[in-house]
């Protein structure tokens, strides 16, 4: 089979064996996506070498005898870890906590699973990890319920928007688009979006959010000023910079919540906890509870109520992958999918 692998300070295109089950799902690839988390592999984080890729969805091939929920011929769309269902922090819904939790493609370090950038990958604990696409869905809107759609709704769910609030999203990526877009299904009066790059702001005045340009403004007085000097109800962080989280702090009113999904750029840092305490706000952060949301933001996405694909920049070739990455970082596209 085919694969995008990362090895020696280089991305290529590998010819590798078919991986065996063993006992687990092997999914054929139908179409896989770059995030920023691959684009920062793909810079030589943490000393990785292997196949990367943790956003995909295909086609069951095989099925071991464990498995219950699937059999080979389903479409599925997996989540971008696993998540075995049954040890007691998934027993009480926190599939992100689970103590036999894996990332896709992500190395050793995060459980040594292959990436979905190729043509065939094994899922462990498929009961737990996958869910059916409904029929007649296109890959291109299934796909995203696994990572980014999934993020953007959990997001935003935390951030305890209530009809009429004011809310902020700092970031515009993919995970940022998808937080506006799932913001907006609670109810929200006005949802500003924060960013330095003009054509992820246009797209984002595109969903309904205003945008401010950091380039050009500083975001908080801007925000401020919009809202009679207080600030935003609720503010989603979506880049894990420390300045980032900084203005997603600052640009809250008193009582306000703050949600941070961006993974943070530092482990430690200097954290306000007297202007925290001061002003009553609620600070809450982590990485997605994906498992909870795929079949309810799969029926979201069937009824319309979602369109998580209208965010695809460029559909390329997996032969074509090294180019697309570079794309990806110098910011010449908003998302893109991979096709085997």
């Amino acid at each position: 089979m085919k694969a995008l692998r990362y090895e020696n300070g280089e991305l290529k295109i590998a010819d590798m064996t078919k991986p065996i089950g063993d006992g687990e799902t092997v999914v054929r690839v139908t179409l896989s996506g770059i995030c920023n988390t691959d684009l920062e592999i793909a810079r030589g984080y943490a000393g990785f070498q292997g196949t990367i890729g943790h956003e995909f969805v295909g086609v069951v091939e095989e099925v071991g005898g464990e498995v219950k929920r699937f059999k080979a011929g389903d479409r599925v769309v997996s989540s971008f870890f696993t998540s075995c269902g049954h040890c007691v922090l998934c027993r009480k819904g926190w599939f992100n906590q689970c103590v036999d939790k894996a990332t896709f493609g992500h190395g050793e370090y995060f459980g040594g699973l292959g990436g979905g950038q190729a043509e065939y990958v094994v899922v462990p604990n498929a009961d737990h990890t996958m869910e059916l696409i409904p029929a007649g869905m296109p890959d291109e809107q299934a796909i995203f319920v696994g990572d980014i759609l999934a993020t953007g709704f959990f997001a935003a769910e935390r951030a305890e928007i209530k009809p009429g609030d004011t809310v902020a999203v700092v970031g515009a990526g993919p995970v940022g688009l998808m937080a506006i877009m799932c913001a907006q299904l609670f109810g929200p009066a006005r949802v500003f979006v924060v960013d330095m790059v003009d054509s992820r702001l246009e797209f984002a005045q595109g969903m309904g959010a205003i945008p401010i340009n950091a380039k050009e403004t500083h975001p908080v007085e801007a925000i401020k000023r919009d809202t009679g000097g207080f600030g935003v109800d609720r503010s989603i962080e979506c880049v894990g910079v420390l300045t980032a989280v900084e203005t997603a702090i600052q640009v809250v009113k008193g009582g306000g919540t703050i949600s941070m999904v961006g993974i943070p750029n530092h482990s430690v840092g200097d954290f306000p906890y007297l202007d925290m305490w001061q002003r009553a706000l609620t600070f809450r952060a982590g990485w997605c509870n994906v498992q909870a949301y795929m079949r309810p933001l799969l029926d979201l996405v069937a009824a319309g109520r979602l369109q998580p694909e209208s965010i695809i920049s460029h559909r390329m070739k997996l032969d074509q992958a090294p180019e697309a990455y570079r794309m990806f970082d110098a910011r010449e596209a908003t998302k893109i999918v991979l096709k085997p």
